[in-house]
């Protein structure tokens, strides 16, 4: 067997979809935060990730200084950082105290790292964190992981927001590539944050959560010009779903992409409704002269009951060129206001509200595909009169059905703004491969 491995990232860092809006996989929640800021990462270890954030024990007795004491001491008391920071699965997973609380902190060159939590279920891995230092936003770097003392090959994605301006609160998913035991002693290593190296060692516990997991086999294939994919299971916890593809193509031809188009998943519920993308992974090797892949497609929990699930396949366009700006004077007593973006629908701005620390938008998609509760693969967002991004959240919430609401910086109720979007390359649906899932 080759130990060929193939990158889903490489396909997808080269979507030209603008405004950071491509991941959202992952991530993951608006929540009340002073500043947001989301750190995203996918990376191959040495699989694949894909499109679409930490932790930690006191192991030795580190020094810490007189100015890092007042920093911990300053640190806002949280109920729970999956609650503050991550999405709406780990929401429920702490809100019905499935999650484990760990406290542990390592301390050096002025860095303060503390592990809040972790939840694991059997359809993710996830650790909360607290960064702490002069430079918060600092992205932690590479972690060695390793399970009762074998490494870990996976992937991972990164999501959190600031707590103040010495306090980063963030959310590591981590997606194995092997499949982990029901209890393990997780080893975490960093040796840099930002630009300063350093030592953080972590001896994590990490036990299977007591709700159970309902795993519904499928073994289902579908098939689309030289690209076969293969449904293998579904696997349905308190804090999402995990849709297991496996993706066989030509050795010519990356098994992801289909022409020039990535190939990507909704999961609709029996309403149509399609369910968050937080994050897509997966590794693959050559199996008798073709690329097989096994992709691990992960998805927020349903809001509503449904008797089924249906794998809706859809293709990307890649290497589309810089997008058409699309701006619009934006003024709340004169809505609502139309966004027409071409082939891919409307956009009809229906609301602005202004509260106390922020505005918020909200905004009907009128299409012919069907998004996620994340509004992914598509972008909009408010500059003031000098240009300025007023985003605080990358991307919108659902409300419900094709409304959503999006967070962004309160201004002057008198000034002068812009609504910005684009004209978005066209995203084909291939209806006639849909697989109904029944979940009964």
């Amino acid at each position: 067997m080759n130990n060929e491995k193939h990158d889903v990232k490489k396909a997808i860092d080269q979507i030209d979809v603008p405004h950071d809006k491509l991941d959202q996989s992952i991530a993951n929640a608006i929540k009340k935060g002073k500043v947001n800021n989301i750190k995203q990462r996918r990376r191959v270890w040495p699989s694949i990730t894909a499109a679409s954030f930490a932790a930690f024990i006191l192991l030795s007795s580190a020094y810490v200084s007189p100015t890092m004491a007042r920093v911990l001491s300053s640190v806002p008391v949280l109920d729970s950082v999956f609650e503050f920071a991550g999405d709406r699965g780990l929401v429920i997973a702490s809100q019905r105290g499935l999650s484990n609380e760990i406290e542990q902190t390592v301390t050096d060159e002025g860095v303060s790292l503390t592990i809040k939590d972790v939840y694991y279920d059997g359809t993710r891995l996830s650790i909360s964190y607290i960064q702490e230092s002069a430079h918060p936003k600092d992205h932690l770097g590479e972690f060695q992981l390793k399970a009762d003392g074998q490494v870990i090959n996976f992937s991972d994605s990164r999501t959190g927001k600031l707590l103040s301006e010495t306090q980063f609160a963030g959310v590591m998913n981590i997606a194995p590539v092997e499949e982990l035991p029901d209890s393990f002693e997780l080893s975490m290593s960093l040796k840099e944050v930002g630009n300063v190296a350093g030592t953080w060692d972590f001896e994590v516990p990490v036990v299977l959560s007591d709700e159970d997991v309902k795993t519904i086999p499928v073994n289902k294939k579908l098939v689309y010009q030289d690209t076969e994919m293969t449904v293998k299971e579904v696997k349905i916890g308190a804090a999402g779903i995990k849709l297991s593809v496996s993706v066989t193509s030509p050795d010519e031809i990356d098994p992801n992409m289909v022409g020039d188009h990535l190939l990507n998943l909704n999961l609709l519920s029996d309403q149509g409704i399609a369910l968050t993308q937080l994050d897509v992974y997966g590794a693959g090797n050559m199996v008798n002269g073709q690329n097989v892949i096994n992709m691990e497609y992960r998805y927020e929990p349903l809001e509503y009951a449904s008797e089924s699930l249906t794998v809706s396949p859809y293709l990307v366009p890649v290497n589309t060129g810089q997008p058409v700006r699309i701006e619009h004077s934006l003024q709340s007593d004169q809505l609502p206001l139309t966004i027409d973006q071409g082939e891919m629908g409307k956009i009809i701005v229906q609301d602005l509200q202004y509260e106390d620390e922020k505005m918020l938008l909200y905004f009907e998609v009128d299409s012919d595909f069907t998004y996620d509760g994340h509004f992914q693969f598509n972008t909009l967002w408010l500059e003031d009169e000098k240009g300025n991004n007023l985003t605080i959240t990358g991307y919108p919430e659902r409300v419900e059905g094709n409304t959503y609401v999006q967070e962004f910086k309160k201004t002057s109720k008198v000034e002068q703004l812009t609504l910005v979007s684009f004209e978005m390359p066209y995203l084909e649906m291939l209806n006639e491969l849909e697989l109904e899932i029944p979940l009964k």
